[in-house]
């Protein structure tokens, strides 16, 4: 086990990188920026190496400074486990997990069954972050990353939520006025609301010919938030395309159309990414379990305009 003042320094040094720069970290501790630089030199000159390197902008670790903040979480986790397990039932899970997701399906479905779990399991404490970035572009440290669509490579594991696709929908007064298309090259004379999470062109992806192919789509109407983009597309905007998870209750109560439905879409499922093997804490492993037993319960049941349960 290490001694107390590495621990303080494992603290401090993974701070530092989740704050991602020295000015951000000075900030959050209220103290002056040349305060975190020597804290820092210091904590190099008892290891003998440089483990990071200083820019205007952004932190660059080492390599033994990855190393450090990789081995630093996992001990500070042990650490944390064994404080929370001081004095519980044998059996009980205990201490904090921290939750990313997508914006949508955060605030909608993953946010509501964090407060179910944590209702469940009181000495749990759930941290949920919300955000409209790649997983890879998240700050480290976080236990469970909510994912919809295709991963890039990573060494984490990935858990299957649910079976989700995206499909295009429009409300049915946008087609009595605009017409049905019957075919994804109709689409550029449409008004397509288009979802923006990058700067380049918009694509929609289909199955054509069994090849999955991108058809550039282009609206006047453009958004970074799939829920509001949809409240637009409820308004008879254009045509959206998005998961059928979000989607599937306006479509059964026929508040929207499924357009081209006769032309598949490829699989976008809703997967939990996550560091897998033995030192796992329990908690992640039950919280996934309810994640994967309750999200499609949830989704299924839920209806516009209802609080779900």
């Amino acid at each position: 086990m290490p001694s107390p003042s590495s621990v303080d320094d494992l603290e401090f040094f993974t701070a530092l990188v989740a704050a991602g720069t020295m000015t951000e970290a000075a900030r959050h501790w209220g103290v002056s920026v040349s305060v975190v630089s020597r804290r820092l030199r210091t904590l190099e000159q008892r290891l003998g190496v440089r483990l990071a390197r200083r820019g205007s902008r952004v932190l660059t670790l080492t390599p033994e400074g990855e190393r450090y903040r990789a081995g630093g979480l996992s001990i500070l986790q042990q650490v944390r486990d064994l404080d929370a397990s001081v004095g519980n039932a044998p059996g009980e899970i205990s201490g904090p997990v921290r939750v990313v997701s997508t914006v949508g399906l955060g605030r909608l479905h993953i946010a509501p069954l964090l407060r179910e779990f944590q209702a469940l399991h009181r000495r749990v404490e759930c941290s949920l972050e919300l955000t409209s970035l790649p997983l890879s572009a998240v700050q480290p440290g976080y236990d469970i990353g909510i994912h919809v669509g295709p991963l890039p490579d990573s060494s984490r594991a990935v858990r299957r939520l649910l079976g989700n696709r995206r499909v295009v929908v429009a409300s049915p007064g946008y087609l009595a006025r605009h017409g049905v298309p019957g075919d994804v090259r109709e689409l550029r004379g449409h008004d397509c609301l288009v979802l923006r999470e990058n700067e380049g062109d918009v694509s929609w992806r289909f199955l054509l010919d069994g090849k999955e192919t991108g058809v550039p789509v282009r609206g006047k109407l453009l958004c970074n938030d799939g829920i509001a983009l949809l409240d637009w597309c409820l308004d008879g905007a254009g045509l959206a395309m998005r998961s059928l998870w979000h989607v599937e209750p306006y479509l059964r109560r026929g508040d929207l159309v499924h357009v081209l439905p006769h032309v598949p879409t490829p699989q976008a499922d809703v997967v939990a990414v996550f560091d897998a093997g033995p030192g796992v804490p329990a908690r992640v492993q039950v919280l996934l379990d309810h994640l994967r037993d309750r999200l499609p319960e949830r989704i299924g049941s839920h209806s516009p305009g209802s609080p779900g349960p």
